[in-house]
């Protein structure tokens, strides 16, 4: 009988700690879709659909154009990404990746998101070199 108590009760509690799991599934997924547009890199007009007004102002068509050049240039097309941090703040989110691109570099993909009204559009965003080292502090300048 108590193995039967013990056995349903901890049945509950995983299904419970589930659930609390995936109540933010629907927002990633959405997420999701609107970071894999965004860095398609294609068409500009669908990538600022999802742009925080303050984003669109910044990252005009031929800004978005050129960033996209350059880093196809210097890294190639990305080919794999993989979700490691996924924050909630009470007004957004953000979404950080490990992505792989073509020419073997591995980088830090960070997505902020902002949420109006259940609306998710894109804050900012950086690609970062994890491995880059900071500059080395000339004692010189210090003295």
């Amino acid at each position: 009988m108590k193995k039967k108590v013990m056995l349903f009760l901890m049945a509950i509690m995983m299904s419970f700690s589930a659930m609390c799991y995936a109540s933010y599934g629907s927002d990633l997924d959405a997420e999701t879709k609107i970071v894999d547009q965004f860095f398609a890199g294609g068409d500009y007009k669908k990538a600022s659909a999802f742009m925080d007004p303050s984003l669109s102002k910044d990252l005009t068509a031929d800004r978005y154009k050129e960033m996209f050049a350059n880093m196809n240039k210097e890294l190639g097309k990305m080919v794999q990404k993989d979700l490691r941090v996924y924050q909630v703040f009470s007004d957004g989110h953000v979404l950080v990746y490990a992505a792989k691109f073509e020419k073997g570099a591995v980088m830090e993909l960070d997505v902020a998101f902002k949420v109006t009204n259940g609306k998710f559009s894109i804050m900012n965003f950086r690609v970062v070199d994890p491995n880059a080292q900071a500059p080395a502090e000339n004692n010189a300048a210090k003295k």
